[in-house]
């Protein structure tokens, strides 16, 4: 055994940059590769949009239509919970809301750069949708038509916390053959410095705990965005 050069494997690494007289740590060159990936991501996404995306993850989305059709089968009309809360300073609940409703008030997003550039894994809406995605959930595309539900399974309307009065969205998440998957449960309440929301998607209570837990990171990434967004129009 070289011990020698184990240590040397395993002494971490700190680089610093210096680049027309600024010195520079690994944080704002994280910053610059975000700024980059986002720039590539927003460019491949403009050229290869609606059915030109749908036919490049075709294997891709089937193999996904078959898994998530699965977990509902498996889960006999029981749910769970995957959940992300918000403390927001600087906008209310309520004008979240009506940004909300004006941008996605009939589950198709006015903006769709606003759609597709609220996450990293949001590949495209298809296009013969009156509204939906084609993202990543739990490392397996999953392809789904949004809709308002105007009616909710008990099982559903369990998950709703009248602590947060102020509604988002609600919404039906069907798989392509219209068999319903999920819902959105989007909830908000005015705070004296801006607003608590908490944003909920019920799945099937087969999904595993990796689903869950990784739809939260999602979440997360994808209503900053869209926080930053309501905040920057009503600004």
């Amino acid at each position: 055994m070289n011990t020698r050069n184990d240590a040397q494997q395993t002494t971490p690494v700190s680089i610093d940059v210096h680049t027309m007289g600024r010195t520079v740590d690994e944080t704002q060159v994280d910053q610059w590769e975000l700024k980059a990936a986002r720039r590539a991501l927003r460019n491949l996404k403009s050229v290869t949009s609606g059915q030109v995306m749908m036919d490049l993850l075709a294997e891709q989305i089937e193999a996904g239509d078959r898994y998530y059709r699965e977990l509902v089968a498996a889960s006999g009309g029981a749910y769970r919970e995957s959940r992300t809360e918000f403390t927001i300073r600087g906008l209310s609940g309520t004008s979240m809301a009506n940004w909300f409703s004006a941008q996605a008030g009939t589950g198709r997003f006015l903006d769709k750069s606003l759609l597709l550039n609220a996450h990293p894994e949001h590949y495209v809406e298809p296009p013969t949708y009156t509204g939906g995605m084609v993202e990543t959930i739990d490392g397996r595309l999953c392809r789904f038509k949004v809709s308002v539900a105007r009616e909710l399974p008990d099982a559903v309307a369990a998950f709703l916390d009248a602590s947060y009065p102020v509604t988002l969205m609600t919404a039906l998440l069907s798989l392509d053959d219209d068999t319903p998957f999920a819902y959105c449960l989007h909830q908000a309440r005015d705070t004296d410095a801006g607003a608590d929301v908490v944003v909920r998607v019920i799945y099937p209570s087969a999904a595993p705990d990796s689903m869950i837990e990784g739809h939260c990171e999602h979440l997360s990434i994808e209503f900053r965005s869209w926080i930053r967004n309501a905040a920057t129009a009503t600004r």
